[in-house]
C-alpha cells in the first residue's frame, strides 16, 4: 500500500510529509494551473480570484486537515479543529454492536444508478453503544419495537423496501444489565425512519443530531416525492424530544477526542458519522448512510434517494481521510456482508 503524498501536478513538487495512508489512491492536488483542483475536484480560477463549490471547500478543508494532522513538529496539531489529535486522543471503554433490523429491498439500483435495475438487495440495520467512564451514548435506534416478529414488517417505502426486526432494542440493552434510563445521550446518524425508529424509548435522553438535520425535516417538501415522504415519517418518529441538543459540525462529544460526530452531509442535509477511539481497537468510523456499500464508497456511488450528490462524494472523501489520519477501521451501517462477520452484544470492541 503506498503512502498518500499531496503533489502539485504542475511541477511535482512533494510537501516535506506524507500525508497518512488509506486503502486506495487520491487524486493529485494542482495548486498551480489555471484548473486547480484537490482530490480531483476542480477549482475554477476566474480573473481576480478562485470560486469554489462548497464540494470543493469541504475537500479543500479536508486535505488542510489531514496536513494538519500529520505534519511532524506541530505542538499543537489539532488547533482550530474540533477533529481530535490522534495523539492526544482519549478512550471510550466499550463499543457494542446491537441488532437494529433488516430490511429487503426490490430495486437495488435505487442505491446503485443506472446497475442492478429490479434486482433484490438485503440491508442490515445496526446500532452502536459506547461506554465511556459512568456514561453511555447510543448511536441510532433503528427499526420501531412494534415491527418485533411481524411477518409483515414494516416500511418506510411501502413500495420499495420492508423492514423485519428480530431483536428488541430494550432486551438487548437488558442483556448488559441497562434500561433506557442509563441511555444518557442518544446520537442519530440521520432522520430516516430506521435510523430513529425508537427515539421514543428515551424520553430522558440527550437527543443530539446536527441542526442542520432538524431544520431541514422542518422545511417545505422538494422535488423528490420519495424524499418528501421520509421527511414526514422524520417528524412523526421524532416527534419533540424534551432534551433535543442541536449541533453544528464536528462536534466532540466527551470533550476528551475519544466520540466524535462527524458532519458528512449529502445523503441527507445533516447527516452525521462517528470516529470513536479505543484502546486496543484504535479509530473506528461508523458511517451512518454517508455509503451502504463498500463498493459504493470504493467508486463514489450516490444512491439516488441522497438530497445531494456533490455533498455525498465530499463527504465520503472526509471519510477517506479520516481513514488515512487517524487508521481507522470503518463499519458500514448498511453492509449485510460486512456487518455479519462483526461483534453483537455482549461481545464488545475495547
Amino acid at each position: 500500500m503506498e503512502p498518500i503524498v499531496a503533489r502539485c501536478q504542475k511541477n511535482n513538487e512533494t510537501p516535506p510529509h506524507q500525508v497518512g495512508r488509506y486503502l486506495g489512491a487520491i487524486s493529485p492536488v494542482d495548486c498551480c494551473g489555471p484548473n486547480a483542483s484537490v482530490g480531483g475536484i476542480v477549482l475554477r480560477r476566474p480573473r481576480g480570484g478562485v470560486v469554489m463549490s462548497r464540494q470543493a471547500r469541504v475537500a479543500v478543508s479536508v486535505v488542510v486537515l489531514t496536513l494538519m494532522l500529520m505534519m511532524e513538529g506541530t505542538t499543537d496539531a489539532n488547533a482550530g479543529s474540533k477533529l481530535p489529535d490522534p495523539s492526544k486522543a482519549g478512550v471510550a471503554e466499550k463499543l457494542y454492536r446491537l441488532d437494529c433490523g433488516h430490511s429487503l429491498a426490490n430495486d437495488e439500483s435505487v442505491w446503485t444508478p443506472g446497475e442492478n435495475v429490479g434486482r433484490n438487495i438485503e440491508f442490515s440495520s445496526t446500532c452502536w453503544l459506547i461506554k465511556h467512564g459512568s456514561e453511555w451514548l447510543l448511536w441510532d435506534t433503528g427499526v420501531p419495537e412494534a415491527t418485533l416478529n411481524d411477518p409483515r414488517g414494516w416500511s418506510t417505502l411501502p413500495k420499495l423496501i420492508v423492514y423485519h426486526l428480530d431483536k428488541s432494542l430494550i432486551d438487548q440493552l437488558a442483556e448488559i444489565g441497562l434500561k433506557p434510563g442509563d441511555i444518557g445521550r442518544v446520537a442519530i446518524s440521520h432522520t430516516h425512519g430506521d435510523h430513529i425508529g425508537n427515539v421514543g424509548l428515551f424520553p430522558n435522553s440527550a437527543i443530539v443530531m446536527q441542526r442542520a438535520e432538524y431544520n431541514w425535516i422542518h422545511s417545505p417538501n422538494g422535488p423528490n416525492a420519495n424524499v418528501n415522504q421520509l421527511m414526514a415519517l422524520a417528524r412523526k418518529l421524532l416527534g419533540t424530544p424534551k432534551n433535543l441538543q442541536l449541533i453544528d459540525g464536528d462536534t466532540d462529544v466527551f470533550g476528551d477526542g475519544s466520540v466524535t460526530l462527524v458532519a458528512t452531509p449529502g445523503h441527507t442535509p445533516g447527516h452525521q458519522s462517528l470516529l470513536v477511539h479505543l484502546k486496543k481497537s484504535g479509530f473506528i468510523v461508523l458511517s451512518g448512510d454517508v455509503a451502504h456499500l463498500e463498493e459504493n464508497f470504493e467508486k463514489n456511488i450516490v444512491p439516488s434517494l441522497n438530497t445531494n450528490k456533490a455533498e455525498s462524494i465530499a463527504s465520503m472523501e472526509k471519510v477517506r481521510q479520516l481513514i488515512a489520519v487517524y487508521k481507522a477501521t470503518f463499519f458500514i451501517n448498511h453492509d449485510k456482508s460486512q456487518t455479519d462477520k462483526l461483534n453483537l452484544l455482549p461481545a464488545f470492541y475495547d
